[in-house]
Parts: structure tokens; C-alpha cells; sequence
């Protein structure tokens, strides 16, 4: 399996929120905005939550070509490529964009039957990932990325399943992302690249592996986008 070690060490997240209130009779652009608030709200609310429940997690990272790719009989692959833009799908890495430097991505996984939790670090922003996974059905509960800014944080629902010696294909995800001072949004759209993934297969895998694959690609989604900020010992969540 991927180097792993114990994660227990969560920092203390201080979540600020702010209320609004309304006055009257309220239209239609104010109930929209009064809706997205409310969304932003639930959705700093369950990244608290996630982050006090997960306590300890396994830490993995994606293969690379130099990795021993053998499988014991009680694990299994998973393929897939990510590629993160702006809303009008320009790169993020450019000077007139908040993030001037690349970055990576990090998800959080839950083996649905064991309760068991595993944070996955170090995935491409831009390219092909390949992770060695237990046996079992699985379920992302937490997508965020790491920038001079802070940490991004979004819920992109994604359910699949590990199989024995099998490959599973989760589709190349195109992120359309928007992002302001503290909030934004992210658009997720999946495809099926799959000529393109049997190559990122043996690329990574050196051409040492030959595991039938079954393609399991989620439906697109859209997600609030929030940014945490953090000092020594603490976590600060923008405000929605």
C-alpha cells in the first residue's frame, strides 16, 4: 500500500458565520441571495463537522512509476485525472489569478462498512492520479486544495467501489472553479477519457500491470467554495 502514517493531530477550527436578517417584503433576487447564505451556512457546518468526527485518518499518496504497483488480494486501483480551471476554463496559475503558484488536491475518503478514514494528499491539479486502495465501498467526504491563501474546501458527492486486483476508472474530472477574497464556487463535470486512461494506467504502472477495469463516473455537481484560514494551532473558516 502507500506510505501511510496516523493524521491525529487535527487543528482546532473556529468557525465565524454572520446572520441576515430581512425587513418586509423580500424579491426574488433577495430570497436567491438569502438561499445561497443559507447554503454557505450548512456547508461551513458540515466541514466542522467533518473535521471534528474524522479524528485519526491514514494518510496515502498516489502512485508514481517508482512505486512497487504489485496488488495483495485484498486491495485494488483507482484511476482517474483532474483538471482544474477558472470559471471560463483559463488556467488558475496565471498572475491575474488568486493562485500564482500550482497546488495540489486533497480528498478525504471513508470506507462506508469499516468507518475507516483515509486523506488522500498530494493529487495533480492537472493530471492523472493512480492510488492503491483496500478492498471495499467508499464515499468522498471532503475535496480541498492547499494555496498561499489558504486551504479551499468544497463537497463534490462521489460514491465507488475497491474491488480485489480490479482497476476502478472515476473519470476525468473537469473543475471549473470561481473564487473570490473568502468564498466562491466550483463546478464538477466527469468524463469518460477512457483510451486516455488506459495509458495513464500503464504510464504510471510502468507497463507491470494488467488489472481488468470497471468504470464507475459520478454525475456532475456544484459546490460552495470556502476558504480557511489558518494561524499556529487554529483554523478560521471565512465567512459565508
Amino acid at each position: 500500500m502507500n506510505s501511510s502514517i496516523g493524521n491525529c493531530d487535527l487543528p482546532r477550527r473556529v468557525v465565524i458565520s454572520c446572520c441576515c436578517q430581512s425587513e418586509g417584503h423580500t424579491g426574488p433576487r433577495d430570497q436567491h441571495k438569502k438561499a445561497q447564505q443559507i447554503g454557505r451556512i450548512l456547508m461551513v457546518l458540515l466541514l466542522l463537522s467533518l473535521s471534528i468526527s474524522l479524528g485519526c485518518a491514514t494518510v496515502l499518496t498516489p502512485m508514481t512509476p517508482s512505486v512497487d504497483s504489485a496488488l495483495k488480494p485484498d486491495e485494488g486501483l483507482v484511476l482517474g485525472r483532474i483538471h482544474v480551471t477558472g470559471s471560463g476554463g483559463e488556467p488558475l496559475t496565471s498572475t491575474d489569478q488568486p493562485f500564482h503558484a500550482r497546488f495540489n488536491v486533497q480528498w478525504r475518503v471513508r470506507d462506508q462498512a469499516l468507518e475507516k478514514d483515509f486523506l488522500v494528499d498530494g493529487l495533480p491539479s492537472d493530471g492523472p492520479f493512480l492510488l492503491k486502495l483496500p478492498t471495499g465501498s467508499y464515499r468522498l467526504t471532503a475535496f480541498s486544495f492547499d494555496t498561499a491563501l489558504g486551504i479551499w474546501q468544497a463537497s463534490l458527492p462521489t460514491k465507488f467501489t475497491v474491488r480485489s486486483q480490479v482497476c476502478t476508472y472515476l473519470g476525468a474530472w473537469e473543475l471549473r472553479m470561481k473564487a473570490g477574497f473568502f468564498d466562491g464556487s466550483i463546478v464538477r463535470h466527469v468524463l469518460d477519457q477512457h483510451a486516455l486512461a488506459e495509458n495513464d494506467l500503464q504510464t504510471i504502472a510502468n507497463d507491470r500491470l494488467s488489472n481488468p477495469m470497471v468504470v464507475e463516473l459520478s454525475s456532475s455537481s456544484a459546490s460552495p467554495l470556502l476558504l480557511t484560514f489558518r494561524t499556529q494551532g487554529t483554523e478560521l473558516t471565512s465567512p459565508p
